[in-house]
């Protein structure tokens, strides 16, 4: 990584301490704590497969759901989803001691899954000329410096497309991130 000409001060990501990072990049003020912090990435990633694992030997034709695979599947803590049931705002049967069920098909339809991700719909985007634009053309329609809109670009994960010397961007993209800043 480049080395700045100038100093910064930083917060530790992991102990919390201000230092002058080496590197723009630089997260950490020691390689212990680097490592302390990579050891918990791991640990969370570990716990995660196991969840999933778990949230996998469910039987999807179940009706009722336990409290305890209610907190894999959705991600609720057990306070919380008690919390919810004694105020009525989850309805749940009592099957006798220790037998508290809540609907599945009510937990799907008020509260979404934690392990489906987030993706973005796929839109079929045209790079026709006539619906893009090019760096250029949106450096001058915005009033903005070229590097300024490739940074834009790579930040918001716009598609591109290189056609010879011109690279085309869609308009509908480009109008939508510029009309939210």
């Amino acid at each position: 990584m480049p080395r700045g000409n100038y100093t910064i001060q930083r917060c530790c990501e992991e102990c919390g301490k201000i230092f002058t990072p080496p590197t723009l990049m630089s997260k950490y003020c020691c390689p212990a704590c680097s490592k302390r912090a990579y050891k918990k990435r791991q640990i969370a990633k570990e716990k995660e497969a196991i969840r999933q694992a778990l949230i996998r030997r469910i039987p999807s034709s179940k009706g009722f759901l336990t409290v305890k695979e209610a907190m894999l599947i959705y991600g609720i803590s057990k306070d919380v989803l008690y919390r919810m049931i004694r105020q009525g705002s989850i309805p749940s049967y009592n099957f006798g001691q220790r037998l508290t069920r809540l609907s599945w098909q009510y937990m799907d339809e008020h509260f979404k899954a934690k392990n489906r991700s987030k993706k973005r719909k796929k839109e079929t985007l045209s790079f026709e000329p006539k619906d893009c634009y090019t760096i250029g053309e949106i450096a001058k329609k915005f009033h903005i410096n070229d590097s300024s809109v490739f940074k834009h670009i790579r930040r918001h994960s716009i598609p591109t497309c290189q056609i010879g010397n011109y690279v085309y961007v869609p308009k509908s993209e480009i109008d939508k991130l510029y009309k939210s800043l």
